[in-house]
């Protein structure tokens, strides 16, 4: 009976901590989104106020500051995924590295988008509201309600998911990963 035992390269090791951390990573906004989201949606409400503006113009237009719903599903869905994408590497299934080298750059794709979003979320948000209301002002009220670190951490998470992304893939196409998972 043979019964050698395969060992995990490094390579593969670092990617599978490397989609650990970017499945926790995916977690953090929504989880203080769920702490502070009702003061958030409260403080962009009372801003629009302010402003002579109905806060009804938010949910006329599916715009919520508050992290619930379906704001959850992506995130979450993403740490799932990314959690069993790194136990099947982990664990050297061939179906793990299969499914990373797919899925894994529709997650860099996923947090491109969200930068990009992030980055336009004024003019979008000036382009509902129309020319006499001040968006800036409505989404630093909102933001303002959460932890004065939680910035730090998003630009943070941001940089992490990007890198652990292209870092996970270049890992796994890595000839040690390729043998490791062949035999």
């Amino acid at each position: 009976m043979n019964t050698t035992t395969r060992i995990r390269p490094r390579t593969v090791t670092f990617a599978g901590i490397l989609q650990l951390l970017f499945a926790l990573s995916f977690l953090i906004v929504p989880v203080i989104g769920l702490i502070y989201g009702a003061d958030v949606q409260a403080a962009a409400e009372a801003e629009l106020v302010r402003q002579g503006l109905t806060p009804a113009i938010l949910a006329q237009n599916n715009l919520h500051f508050d992290e619930g719903g379906y704001a959850l599903v992506i995130p979450v869905s993403t740490a799932v995924i990314a959690v069993i994408l790194a136990w099947l590497n982990l664990a050297g299934r061939r179906v793990g590295r299969i499914l990373t080298l797919i899925i894994q750059p529709l997650f860099l794709a996923l947090d491109v988008f969200i930068l990009t979003s992030q980055a336009t979320q004024v003019q979008f948000l000036q382009s509902v509201l129309g020319p006499g209301a001040n968006a800036q002002a409505v989404i630093e009220a909102a933001y303002g309600v959460y932890p004065g670190w939680l910035l730090t951490v998003t630009d943070g998470r941001l940089f992490v998911t990007i890198a652990a992304s292209v870092a996970i893939i270049v890992l796994l196409i890595l000839p040690s990963a390729r043998t490791y998972f062949r035999k």
